[in-house]
């Protein structure tokens, strides 16, 4: 990421809707300075699309997180928050509503990094590679949306693939919708051809 040297914690973003991005009718992408730096996850962005398209509120983005060091998808994290004028006293345990803090982030530390290092095998492969397949029969029931995303834009890419189930290729930017939500765990399959693929899983 290019501007990610310019970056620093608490510089705002602005939310732009993406009502006819190719993969998720809700996607809201982040900008930084007029350019694009990535959206906002899939899992938690259709009542923020909601909530934008209504125009119901005045949302923002701060960056609270930066790790320059870290795998690409984890560089950056960011908290969304709105500002609404109080006009009346707000009840004692609704006190938090006029405080603006940064969440705690949980997805880095030490232990995790060094488990994924002695992988074979890592996120960082699977992102690299375009030889990319899950099995359509494996995602969970409640990634329901995941699913029919899966099978609604891939379901035309079929791979042949030596083990039980429906597995597809997904060789395209369409795996960063959701990206947050696939497991470390990636394991090499390979087709008929003997032709070698990296497996993700969504947890």
């Amino acid at each position: 990421m290019k501007l990610l040297g310019s970056m620093k914690e608490g510089d705002l973003l602005e939310l732009v809707r993406e009502p006819e991005n190719e993969y998720d009718d809700c996607a809201i992408a982040l900008h930084l300075q007029g350019n694009k730096i990535g959206f906002i996850p899939a899992s938690v962005n259709e009542m923020l699309s909601y909530l934008l398209d209504a125009d119901a509120l005045s949302l923002f983005a701060v960056i609270t997180h930066l790790e320059k060091n870290s795998q690409p998808w984890k560089n950056v994290a960011v908290a969304v928050y709105f500002v609404q004028e109080v006009n009346k006293e707000l009840p004692a345990h609704a006190s938090y509503l006029t405080r603006i803090e940064a969440p705690h982030y949980r997805t880095l530390n030490n232990k995790n990094d060094k488990q994924k290092k002695e992988q074979q095998l890592t996120l960082e492969n699977l992102f690299d590679s375009d030889n990319r397949v899950i099995n359509l029969d494996t995602i969970p029931e409640e990634q329901k949306t995941a699913k029919e995303h899966f099978e609604k834009y891939y379901s035309k890419y079929p791979v042949s693939i030596n083990n039980t189930g429906r597995y597809v290729q997904v060789k395209d930017d369409g795996i960063y919708s959701y990206m947050y939500e696939i497991s470390d765990d990636i394991q090499l399959v390979k087709n008929g051809k003997d032709e070698e693929f990296l497996e993700f899983f969504l947890l």
